[in-house]
């Protein structure tokens, strides 16, 4: 759930089969791809739907980690997968 000014935005987080493989794989929480997306760093547009959210992690020593979702409806996104020691190219 978002917060806006005085608004809430329901957000709902669904995860590919490849994704979870991956946040087990690199050890990443739901909770830790839930603050990604409710609180990123950043975000990088990647096409009309795929977005990426990276963010660090103060408790991870593996640099900034990284979801690449795509949006499915208004408030639905989709996880397909998660990366660890994400860079961004400037």
């Amino acid at each position: 759930m978002l917060r806006g000014s005085d608004t809430f935005v329901f957000m709902e987080i669904k995860y590919s089969s490849h994704a979870v493989d991956r946040m087990i794989q690199r050890n990443i929480t739901t909770q830790d791809v839930e603050l990604l997306i409710t609180d990123p760093d950043g975000t990088i547009k990647q096409s009309r739907d795929k977005i990426i959210f990276y963010r660090k992690i103060e408790h991870r020593k593996d640099n900034l980690i990284a979801a690449v979702t795509v949006l499915k409806t208004r408030n639905i996104y989709e996880v397909i997968t998660v990366m660890v020691n994400f860079e961004i190219n400037v």
